[in-house]
């Protein structure tokens, strides 16, 4: 693909990647692990250099969030789980840097059971 001179990054390069420094980044060199089992699915993240009070998880249902507002750079791991969970069950353990986060497994919303 052929750049026409006005995509040209007029600032040399010195501003990229700003928006990630400044909104955080998405987590991709997270070491994250799913792990399934019959009434749970637990997810484990590596986090090394966060504290508890940084860290933050949310849940849809069927996709977790795991936000660590840690120096210098916050990121965001986004982990699509292998099956709906009860997005109020979660119960988070933080030791050594690796964060442990067990869901309730539950029913897809989306079968209401037509017979």
């Amino acid at each position: 693909m052929r750049r026409n001179s006005d995509d040209e990054d007029k600032s040399g390069g010195e501003f990229n990647g700003i928006e990630d420094l400044l909104s955080g980044t998405n987590g991709d060199d997270a070491a994250v692990d799913v792990h399934e089992y019959d009434e749970e699915i637990r997810v484990v993240a590596d986090i090394p250099h966060a504290v508890p009070d940084d860290i933050t998880v949310q849940c849809d249902g069927r996709t977790a969030a795991i936000r660590v507002a840690s120096e210098p750079r916050p990121f965001v791991v986004r982990v699509d789980l292998p099956s709906y969970v009860d997005d109020t069950s979660g119960e988070t353990q933080f030791n050594n840097g690796i964060l442990e986060v067990t869901f309730d497994r539950d029913t897809d919303p989306a079968n209401i059971g037509f017979h």
